[in-house]
């Protein structure tokens, strides 16, 4: 014992090289996993509108989604040709619908069926038949307090990663928020590995609650 204090007192800096990060990676991980105990689970389904990859022959049509009486639309526009023939045909990014189903925790794609064409000057608004039962809150914020905190990430690197920024890479994906408590969620594929943009379109009240 004697032996070891000795070397405690002249190593006292190469100790706390060591021991003190060591105790700040313990304070990080008991402070996350206080609001993990605490805060309850989401209890809302989100919806999210998320770009999909780029695609050849480009898209004829622009779709946008929005949020109706509770209800999900998409907004079917043709794409708008130049008069001069000369001039590209501008590309209409194309977007997938996601929904986080908060009862598995995961996120997978909806179904979206709208036509591939639509005559010029024409618009067309066509339900989305997965959420037609559903009630959908738009925003980003859920009735039980959630709200999306983060709209991208990075992976791989797991607590000690995240700490000291080692092997990061980047991985589409979204955060939801509450007290303190953070939940990850991860994109299904072909989505998470993309620089896309996602935006939350709302939060699923099955009650119909406003």
């Amino acid at each position: 014992m004697t032996d070891v204090r000795r070397f405690l007192r002249g190593n006292i800096v190469l100790v706390a090289a060591f021991v003190l990060p060591a105790i700040v990676a313990v304070l990080f991980i008991v402070a996350t996993a206080i609001p993990t105990w605490t805060v309850p689970p989401p209890g809302h389904d989100l919806v999210l509108r998320v770009e999909q990859p780029y695609a050849s022959p480009p898209p004829e049509v622009s779709v946008e989604f929005a949020v109706r009486d509770g209800r999900v639309e998409a907004i079917v526009r043709p794409v708008v040709r130049p008069d001069n023939p000369a001039i590209g045909v501008p590309y209409a990014q194309r977007w997938g619908l996601l929904l986080f189903d908060h009862s598995t925790m995961r996120v997978r794609e909806i179904p979206v069926d709208v036509p591939r064409s639509v005559p010029q000057g024409e618009t067309r608004t066509v339900a989305i038949e997965a959420l037609a039962r559903r009630h959908v809150t738009a925003g980003d914020t859920a009735p039980d307090g959630y709200r999306v905190a983060s709209l991208s990430g990075y992976g791989g690197g797991g607590i000690v990663g995240e700490l000291f920024g080692m092997n990061r890479r980047y991985r589409a994906g979204v955060s939801i928020a509450k007290g303190g408590r953070t939940i990850a969620l991860e994109l299904p594929a072909p989505y998470r590995d993309v620089y896309g943009v996602i935006v939350p379109i709302g939060w699923i009240r099955d009650d119909g609650g406003r």
